[in-house]
């Protein structure tokens, strides 16, 4: 915990020593390196350098940190961006390039490293188009059967919230629907699109408990012709609270709102979304990439929502498309990840099962605890479908049970590894480091020292014994 708290403070010797990391947060070195490389080549030593998916991104970028504070160029790499080092604008955009993931990914800087010969290595071979067709055909089938063309790849998880966003802000504005709802408390960077990038007059509203469906209805009496857009999980990160799913989008059809649902915490393999929403959006980082090592989203539109054409119309223009190189290694990863959901899935149920009856652990939340089990059911795939997510409210102090653990420490989750992860802390340092932001999470019904598991394929017994130990 004290090396969490270290890194969350940006303290030098514990930046220095992350090498790799979750890339949106931490940068992989060789985008750094072929980001030294332009910055170099374009003369911009006393200015830090981005290079971004498309230059679309870059002047999103460029709108929300500040036109005349931000340099833009173009080239090989898609696009660039720099400014002044040390600065207001440098943290601002590099806030966004976190909430947006629209940054390059890993393989595409190694990509133009070599075709530079700035590292050692072949030439990267011309991109084929089967890898996302195969895998475009997959996830059509795997979000409801829903038609190819109404599926999109995204470069990450974040990039399809974002682009879902947009484009649900340009159809609504246009309706005049400035205001936004925010169904429970949403994972950290969807929360901040939300804060951040409205547009003009646009505001929000937090309904804490995701299942009081009933002020969210005394909301949309109230003020249904004003609101543009619900956002929703199903279920939560990171209590795995899931609304009544056949309410909810009554609710927002009633009132001409569009619902956007994100089902990462469960994925598109456990749960069924799509007939409950408007837009879907996913991180396939977790279930899909189950080996933890590639960046990608999906989005998708019903083609029954009353919405379908006129967003499908938008979506494009907003959407930032993965590298090749990110698609084939989630091909590469695809055949597998049925069966590894199916272990993961088994194995959730008996350490759920095990840690309800440990005195060590005050509360267990997980998509079958005893208020949301039947809320789950809607949307589950087939039984014993639970995802890998369980969150516990511990006995002990944090730390006496995180130290010494020995189950892997990790922020991502739907990995074949167990994970767990101080949550709150990594997710909402600024909140739980602050006496009144704790109050307010406890508020809220969140304890600040949760621990997030995530549940991986390791022999159950093996995961048990190594909570046994520290609980």
């Amino acid at each position: 915990m004290e090396n969490v708290v270290q890194y969350e403070e940006r303290l030098p010797e514990a930046v220095a020593r992350l090498k790799v990391a979750y890339p949106r947060f931490v940068s992989h070195h060789w985008v750094l390196q072929w980001e030294a490389n332009l910055q170099t080549r374009l003369q911009l030593r006393d200015r830090v350098v981005f290079c971004l998916c498309s230059l679309h991104a870059a002047k999103a970028l460029q709108r929300y940190v500040g036109i005349d504070r931000v340099r833009l160029f173009s080239d090989e790499s898609r696009a660039v961006v720099s400014v002044v080092r040390g600065g207001e604008a440098e943290e601002k955009a590099r806030k966004f390039l976190q909430h947006t993931g629209v940054r390059i990914s890993s393989r595409e800087a190694e990509d133009l490293l070599l075709r530079n010969g700035l590292i050692p290595g072949a030439n990267p071979e011309r991109p084929s188009l089967q890898p996302s067709t195969t895998v475009r055909d997959a996830l059509s089938e795997a979000v409801g059967s829903v038609r190819q063309e109404d599926v999109w790849l995204t470069a990450s998880g974040m990039s399809s919230v974002f682009a879902a966003f947009n484009a649900i802000r340009d159809l609504q504005a246009a309706k005049s629907r400035t205001l936004w709802i925010q169904l429970g408390w949403l994972y950290v960077d969807t929360y901040e699109i939300l804060n951040k990038f409205p547009g003009e007059g646009d505001k929000k509203i937090l309904i804490p408990d995701p299942t009081d469906l009933d002020r969210l209805a005394s909301i949309l009496d109230e003020r249904g012709q004003e609101v543009a857009g619900i956002i929703a999980e199903f279920p939560t990160n990171p209590l795995l609270q899931t609304p009544d799913a056949d309410r909810l989008i009554e609710l927002s059809r009633l009132h001409g709102v569009v619902l956007m649902v994100d089902p990462t915490v469960s994925s598109i393999l456990n749960v069924d979304t799509m007939p409950y929403c408007d837009v879907l959006v996913t991180s396939l980082t977790k279930y899909i990439a189950h080996e933890g090592d590639v960046m990608m989203g999906l989005l998708a539109l019903n083609p029954q929502s009353p919405f379908h054409s006129e967003l499908k119309a938008i979506v494009p223009h907003y959407v930032e498309p993965p590298y090749y190189r990110d698609v084939e290694r989630v091909a590469q990863q695809l055949p597998h990840c049925q069966t590894v959901a199916r272990t993961v899935n088994a194995n959730t149920l008996k350490l759920a099962r095990y840690l309800q009856q440990h005195p060590g652990v005050k509360k267990v939340y997980w998509a079958y605890g005893d208020t949301n089990r039947e809320r789950y059911r809607k949307i589950e795939r087939g039984d014993r479908s639970p995802g890998c997510m369980i969150t516990i409210d511990l006995a002990k102090p944090l730390a006496r049970v995180y130290d010494p653990c020995r189950i892997s420490k990790g922020p991502s989750f739907g990995m074949v590894r167990t994970l767990i992860c101080p949550y709150m802390y990594m997710a909402h340092y600024d909140i739980v480091s602050d006496p009144a932001g704790r109050m307010e999470l406890m508020n809220y019904g969140i304890n600040p020292d949760l621990v997030r598991i995530s549940v991986g394929v390791e022999p159950i017994e093996q995961i048990i014994d190594a909570f046994d130990e520290t609980l």
